[in-house]
């Protein structure tokens, strides 16, 4: 573990902060993350952004898995940077999918790849770290149960869509953003199915049974499997 200095922990929306810490060494991508080490426990901390050149990596995360008393001079414990960035290949279209943890990665790549992403598909137990808007773009197959969308990527041209469990906010489907994504396959023909890529990021508990099925349902899959948000830290 190495001491850094965080730069800020912002607030952002539904209860998310947005932890940026001093970073120096090569541009981690997302799907990799690093173990942030404060107040005892081990905090997972998946990549968003990073800039090394102005000396800054960011990640996302709910409030209830982010340490607490963070802010900007604070020195933390950071582990070397852990996990494989996502990788595209071809030009196909993307579904992109984030639960819980997995939401900053997913959000980051989808708005990387806004010309390739025909879907993203957001949710979790936590909220969503974005505003929420009534999204411009029509989904067929989710159109009865989900039409909010999430206002970053609707500038950018990608339709999103969320998943909140019980959440009863409007435009939101009551369930996993897993059931959004069985729908939206369920309802698209097999041709155009093993055209599509999965970019599938979240816990690692939520994703490992669901690979196979996810695989064979689709051309190209890519799993990002998180650890669990935080761990005890003591030996």
């Amino acid at each position: 573990m190495t001491p850094v200095r965080l730069i800020d922990a912002t607030p952002v929306a539904d209860d998310w902060r947005l932890i940026r810490l001093e970073w120096h060494g090569a541009a981690p991508s997302p799907g990799q993350w690093l173990w942030l080490d404060a107040g005892g426990d081990r905090h997972c901390l998946p990549v968003r952004d990073a800039d090394p050149q102005e000396g800054w990596l960011a990640g996302i995360v709910p409030g209830a898995l982010s340490p607490d008393r963070l802010g900007p001079g604070v020195i933390a414990n950071v582990s070397a940077i852990q996990g494989e960035a996502i990788q595209v290949s071809g030009d196909g279209p993307l579904i992109i999918l984030g639960e819980d943890l997995g939401i900053g990665p997913a959000l980051a790549f989808a708005e990387h790849h806004a010309e390739r992403t025909r879907l993203a598909l957001l949710g979790g137990q936590y909220g969503v770290p974005a505003t929420l808007v009534p999204s411009r773009f029509y989904v067929p197959a989710l159109a009865d149960g989900a039409i909010a969308g999430i206002a970053p990527l609707e500038r950018q041209g990608v339709a999103a869509r969320v998943a909140l469990g019980r959440d009863d906010r409007p435009g939101v489907y009551e369930g996993s953003v897993f059931e959004l994504l069985g729908r939206y396959l369920s309802e698209t023909p097999a041709e155009f199915r093993q055209s599509l890529q999965i970019i599938a990021c979240g816990p690692w508990s939520a994703l490992g049974q669901r690979r196979a099925d996810l695989a064979a349902s689709v051309g190209q899959l890519q799993v990002v499997e998180l650890p669990s948000a935080v761990r005890d830290s003591t030996p």
